[in-house]
């Protein structure tokens, strides 16, 4: 039996969502021809960058522990906005509490994954495939676990007609496991060339991973097979076999050894020594490993010196580096996934009002320093935005009678 045979057995009474737009996909048929092959656009190739180059493996480490270090809450909006009314007109939302189902699902995925495992692998499935799935796993009518499911064994099952029919996972022996929209949660990147499948960042990257992990690949032979002496004496006359292995067990004796490095060396006359440096071939290596890690710090918004670059490293520089990270990447992401659970996790808690947010209230590289938030002060109150009472309110600090005027 086929697989949409299987989902219209399994799920006959599954109301279809209609789709609006004009353009129709190919027929679902199509796809099921290439059921259990690898899709064109999350091969599991992508899958080997994590574990066998480091600079990626970092990258996504990077952007993983932001993530978790951010707090997802679950709010009620006090007065939802009927239709037609505008955004204005909203009010303050409350936390809905850790005892609300959708809060405690996301607190708790599920008996064996912390909300940090969760995160983890969903933004580790985004940076290699560029799609990330969770399966919700229902239980009397109530979404009670989430799994996360491995990108490259899922496919998006067409409709002709509903433009979702399902998903199907393809699991050991090609075995389908089908879900219904309702029980996935969807995030996916944006992808021009097929709206079914997201743009895995590995697509621009992988050839530059490629030429990083080719180049370390290749100088580890090298190192292996290395025969290039560090310095070559030069001799007016040829020593026999026995002064070599004499100048050797000398020169060992003096200068091998931490605690004898950089010691003056004296060489007997007629003796030239010369130091080898870098060939124009190791210039090529370390140029190659610095386009690499280039290209992957553009690819995944994360600048080089939280990659370990200390070049031209600063304590400025680099609390620089780390706010442009959590300004440019960070908040972008974090609101991209807070669309993602608004369109697919929370209708199944059956309260339009519910929303989600991350809260970054206390990301240190968010917040002022304390000579960025002084020199704020200062500049308000000279050109009178603020009076000296009005910042003294601001730091905890009791009104004076003299500060409520202009300074």
């Amino acid at each position: 039996m086929g697989l949409l045979a299987t989902l219209g057995k399994a799920l006959p009474r599954l109301p279809r969502r209609e789709r609006a737009g004009r353009a129709a996909r190919p027929p679902a048929e199509a796809w099921e021809q290439g059921l259990g092959l690898p899709s064109s656009w999350t091969p599991a190739t992508y899958g080997d960058y994590y574990p066998r180059s480091a600079l990626v493996y970092s990258a996504i480490r990077q952007r993983q522990d932001a993530i978790v270090r951010t707090p997802l809450s679950v709010y009620r909006r006090n007065n939802a906005r009927g239709a037609g009314e505008p955004a204005a007109r909203e009010r303050a939302a409350t936390p809905v509490g850790p005892d609300h189902p959708a809060q405690r699902l996301l607190d708790r995925p599920n008996p064996f994954w912390t909300r940090g495992d969760l995160w983890r692998a969903t933004e580790t499935s985004l940076g290699l495939w560029g799609a990330a799935f969770w399966g919700l796993e229902p239980r009397d009518g109530e979404i009670v676990e989430i799994w996360p499911l491995r990108s490259d064994r899922m496919r998006v099952v067409p409709d002709e007609n509903a433009y979702l029919k399902g998903f199907a996972y393809v699991g050991a022996g090609h075995t389908i496991v089908p879900y219904v929209a309702e029980d996935v949660v969807w995030i996916r990147y944006f992808n021009p060339l097929d709206e079914l499948s997201g743009l895995s960042p590995m697509a621009p990257l992988r050839l530059s991973a490629d030429i990083g992990i080719e180049a370390l690949r290749a100088n580890r032979n090298n190192l292996s097979n290395d025969s290039t002496p560090g310095m070559v004496i030069e001799t007016m006359d040829t020593p026999t076999d026995f002064e070599v292995k004499e100048f050797y067990e000398r020169w060992e004796a003096r200068y091998q050894g931490v605690d004898r490095v950089r010691r003056p060396a004296l060489l007997s006359s007629g003796m030239r020594a010369t130091n080898l440096g870098f060939s124009p071939k190791d210039m090529e290596y370390i140029q190659t490993l610095r386009w690499s890690l280039e290209d992957v710090c553009r690819v995944f918004g994360v600048p080089k010196p939280m990659l370990g670059d200390t070049e031209r490293l600063t304590f400025s520089n680099f609390r620089t580096a780390r706010r442009v990270f959590w300004e440019d990447t960070i908040l972008p992401q974090l609101i991209f996934y807070q669309d993602a659970l608004q369109q697919w996790l929370l209708p199944n808690f059956g309260d339009p009002s519910l929303l989600v947010e991350f809260d970054v209230s206390e990301i240190d590289a968010l917040r002022e320093s304390e000579n960025d938030r002084a020199d704020r002060r200062r500049k308000y109150v000279a050109s009178g935005i603020m009076t000296i009472n009005e910042v003294r309110q601001e730091m905890n600090l009791a009104p004076v009678s003299w500060g409520n005027g202009p300074s």
